[in-house]
């Protein structure tokens, strides 16, 4: 019984199709050690990376912590320098042998104290003096503004109940003691008492911007995709990269409350973003945590153990499967493999190679066959591809047979307008442009012309374009000279010029500037088209881009017909490249290559 199963099985594994049978032998040969070197990298790898990220945040936190320490301290002790000073000021230069110095001294005395102390202590971004009677006295003038709102304000009440010790007050944004109200700041407050006699004299403000903080971690650490956040006690963001995350809750969810609760340094969590490895480092002075994420999918350093072992399971699976092609090969589908690896060049786009016909079978007359096919196709692309070159050729002539008459129009309109009004020189000069732009754009019927035949039209177009939007724009062109040889196709600069007027310029409530430059890079010559303009939204930009690369749903007719026109002369490489932002302006670049002829 079990001979006569083995005998069922080997003929039905032999009246299987080849691909079959050489499916059935490489599936075990390949795939299981795939999937067993798949699931033991995954695990060591995971563990190795995952280690040395948390001891390398740690450590990156740790600096940061100590930074931000030294910064807190520096702060501290430009409060005690000052209270020092202060009390010099008030208390011992207030009397002089000519009798109390006036207040505009006072004054004075005390503003450059506190300007000393922030060139000494440059992280403290401001400081201020509020005497008794409520009197500020500010680093610059800013923070004097509002002084109405500085008497009996929370931060004054709480001084007045210490005995002179520095105290800090959470990051906030306010509108008052601050240089500037969209800031955040972090404050440290200080009660300025007599030395002598330990009366009141009033109080002292210093303010550190949280974008000062934020630029201590902005470039430390080795892992780009990984961000740092500071959190106070509450779960309130206090510091961050992202300055719309400053000063608002973290969100709910798994992340705030292991910030909130557990006591794990560290964490795996999930996010909208991915699961995240989260690091947590306390900064015991202000009662605020340190938190770095780091997606946990771009973990990507020591691979060593994982690399040898993938080398040596991957040399394995390769011997066997030498060794079964080999056996394949030599017995069953030599020929086969031939024509498959063939096949494969065909796939490639390689339509050169011939098979060589050893025998006069099956295989022979399939490998004749084959050959034949080939030269066919060879010759029915060749035809193809001429034909759809002829085609895009009288398609750009035919736009260029195309040209927008408005322009003319409204060109004579000029020329009419100008004569009316008597201005016989300007006339001569709009008309003299006007035709030296047309015989750029006829070009005797050429297609190529020099850049300093194209600058000269550009110039011609712009000179007429002035005249009309005198109040509108100006211009500059700056052409290095030794690219003015360079071959172009015509009218590639002017419809770039003139989207820029018509739709940046022209709608811009103020006076534009356009900038046409160009120069040499190696082989190949870039032109740019700068206006700055109302610009493009990200929209219609994102649409723009995808549009010139797209030939069958087009936006832009002028773009497209140069952007062609380029790839058609010179290849797929080159064209034109777009950036905007709105309200800023627009940039088109292109790229072509330094011909001559």
């Amino acid at each position: 019984m079990q001979l006569l199963k083995r005998l069922q099985i080997t003929e039905w594994f032999r009246n299987q199709l080849i691909r079959k049978k050489i499916m059935f032998i490489y599936m075990p040969v390949v795939i299981i050690p795939l999937c067993i070197l798949g699931f033991v990298s995954y695990h060591v790898y995971t563990e190795a990376i995952v280690k040395k990220t948390v001891k390398s945040v740690s450590d990156n936190s740790t600096l940061i912590i100590t930074l931000i320490n030294g910064m807190l301290t520096n702060t501290e002790s430009a409060a005690n320098m000052l209270t020092l000073n202060l009390n010099k000021v008030i208390f011992e230069e207030r009397f002089t042998k000519d009798g109390e110095i006036s207040d505009l001294q006072l004054y004075t005395q005390i503003t450059n104290q506190l300007s000393y102390a922030l060139l000494v202590f440059p992280d403290v971004e401001s400081a201020a003096f509020i005497d008794k009677n409520n009197v500020v006295y500010g680093s610059n003038l800013a923070m004097e503004a509002k002084a109405e709102l500085v008497a009996g304000n929370r931060m004054l009440n709480k001084l007045e109940h210490t005995n002179g010790s520095n105290i800090w007050f959470a990051m906030e944004r306010r509108n008052y003691l601050v240089t500037s109200t969209e800031q955040p700041v972090l404050t440290l407050g200080k009660r300025i008492v007599n030395i002598n006699t330990g009366e009141q004299q009033g109080y002292l403000i210093l303010n550190m911007r949280e974008s000062t903080l934020s630029a201590i971690y902005r470039n430390i650490g080795s892992i780009q995709a990984g961000s740092f956040i500071i959190s106070d006690s509450n779960g309130l963001v206090v510091s961050a990269l992202e300055t719309n995350k400053v000063l608002h809750p973290l969100p709910n969810g798994a992340m705030k409350d292991w910030v909130l609760g557990t006591e794990q340094p560290n964490v795996i969590q999930p996010s909208p973003e991915g699961k995240m490895l989260l690091v947590s480092t306390d900064i015991k002075k202000l009662g605020w945590k340190l938190i770095s994420t780091v997606p946990y999918n771009r973990l990507t350093q020591d691979t060593t153990k994982i690399t040898q072992l993938i080398i040596f399971i991957g040399f394995i699976c390769s011997l066997f499967a030498i060794l079964g092609a080999g056996v394949l090969s030599q017995w069953i589908a030599k020929p086969i493999i031939s024509l498959s690896r063939q096949m494969k060049h065909v796939n490639e786009g390689n339509l050169d190679n011939q098979l060589e016909i050893a025998s006069r079978d099956e295989i022979g007359i399939l490998a004749s066959g084959f050959n034949m096919m080939m030269q066919r196709i060879k010759e029915l692309l060749l035809n193809i591809s001429a034909e759809q070159r002829k085609k895009r050729e009288y398609e750009l002539a035919l736009i260029h047979a195309q040209m927008k008459p408005h322009f003319l129009y409204n060109t004579l309109d000029v020329i009419y307008t100008l004569s009316e009004m008597g201005r016989a020189r300007d006339v001569q000069r709009t008309t003299k442009a006007l035709a030296d732009f047309y015989r750029v754009a006829l070009s005797n019927g050429r297609d190529q012309i020099s850049l300093e035949d194209e600058l000269s039209n550009v110039q011609d177009y712009l000179s007429i374009q002035r005249i009309r939007y005198s109040d509108v724009f100006d211009f500059t062109i700056d052409i290095q000279p030794e690219i003015l040889s360079c071959i172009i196709p015509k009218l590639t600069l002017q419809p770039l010029v003139e989207n820029a007027i018509y739709h940046g310029l022209k709608t811009k409530e103020s006076f534009g500037e356009l900038l046409i430059l160009g120069w040499r890079e190696g082989d190949k010559v870039i032109l740019k088209v700068k206006d700055d303009g109302v610009g493009i939204a990200p929209e219609r930009l994102q649409t723009l881009t995808t549009a010139i690369k797209d030939q069958e749903n087009q936006v832009g007719y002028g773009l497209n017909s140069v952007h062609e026109r380029i790839r058609l002369y010179f290849g797929e490489e080159y064209g034109l490249h777009i950036t905007s932002i709105l309200g800023l302006g627009t940039e088109v670049s292109i790229e072509l290559p330094y011909q001559t002829s």
